[in-house]
């Protein structure tokens, strides 16, 4: 529906004379009496009727209003904030795709930064699922994504790498059989805690099977985050990222190992889809993930 006929109806209801709005939003008398005729044949009813001293709102009209006045409301701060954003009064919500690297390192850090200079804004965070990321950042359904695309393609996508990652082994600090070095056949006879492979962390698994190995895989997670009560009582052992295994160093009784094998060091990346007239918020956004990670 045309929003310029929704702002005439508002105007009309709240005025409730038709010369008085055409006055007020600065068009002539019949374009307002044609445009109204023309939602009056939309909704299939009048919409208002003539009295003595202007015009009365029908019952339709006065469920409408509400809802109508709400809707252009929404639609103008939306426009604003496009046009206008300014993060340190912006109530703005972002949406956010993490891998789980990027939730245990990068989210802390991130929220620590917006509450001292976007204290107003909410972020959102969805866990990536890398069949359907791009469709997401495509859709609008996510603002940005930070994850390890290493070996995947998204032509529809901007991308720029924010730091290089490798791959370590973690284990408990009193593990039974595991002590300060790590050796190959140790860490194939030990058993694996493995991260569904929907969050992209195949890499490991994919240089073992090129070498003819597989890992005895015990447990299987969502992500990394909720490893730390599993590491502490238990003899099972992890390959994660660096920045991650640190986060445990700070919070655990673990300890990491170097693998004793040959993995290629990967980049984790902000990817987005670029817009024609791209959003000040979003721009905003996407300078505030880069500052934020330059850090780490």
């Amino acid at each position: 529906m045309d929003l310029s006929l929704i702002r005439i109806f508002i105007c009309v209801y709240e005025n409730k004379n038709i010369s008085k709005a055409a006055e007020i939003l600065n068009l002539s008398q019949p374009s307002v009496t044609y445009n109204l005729n023309r939602l009056r044949k939309h909704l299939n009813n009048p919409l208002f009727e003539r009295t003595q001293y202007g015009v009365e709102a029908t019952k339709l009209s006065h469920e409408l209003y509400p809802v109508f006045k709400e809707s252009i409301l929404k639609i103008e701060i939306a426009v604003d904030e496009a046009l206008n954003f300014n993060p340190l009064t912006s109530n703005k919500t972002f949406r956010i795709g993490l891998s789980d690297i990027g939730e245990i390192c990068l989210l802390p850090t991130l929220i620590e930064y917006l509450r001292a200079h976007a204290p107003k804004i909410k972020i959102e965070v969805e866990e990536i699922k890398i069949d359907q990321v791009e469709k997401w950042l495509i859709e609008g359904f996510i603002d940005v994504a930070i994850f390890n695309s290493t070996h995947l393609e998204f032509k529809h996508l901007e991308y720029e790498t924010l730091f290089l990652e490798r791959y370590v082994a973690l284990v408990n600090m009193n593990h039974p059989r595991i002590g300060s070095t790590l050796s190959f056949d140790a860490y194939l006879n030990e058993s694996h805690v493995a991260i569904k492979s929907s969050t992209g962390h195949t890499q490991v698994d994919h240089v073992l099977k090129l070498m003819g190995h597989q890992r005895k895989i015990a447990l299987e997670v969502p992500h990394f985050g909720v490893l730390q009560g599993v590491l502490d009582k238990t003899d099972l052992m992890v390959t994660l990222p660096s920045r991650a295994a640190q986060q445990y160093l700070n919070q655990s009784h673990v300890r990491v190992l170097e693998l004793p094998f040959q993995m290629s060091e990967f980049y984790v990346g902000l990817h987005w889809f670029a817009q024609t007239n791209e959003p000040l918020a979003r721009t905003w956004l996407i300078q505030t993930c880069k500052k934020v990670i330059s850090v780490l």
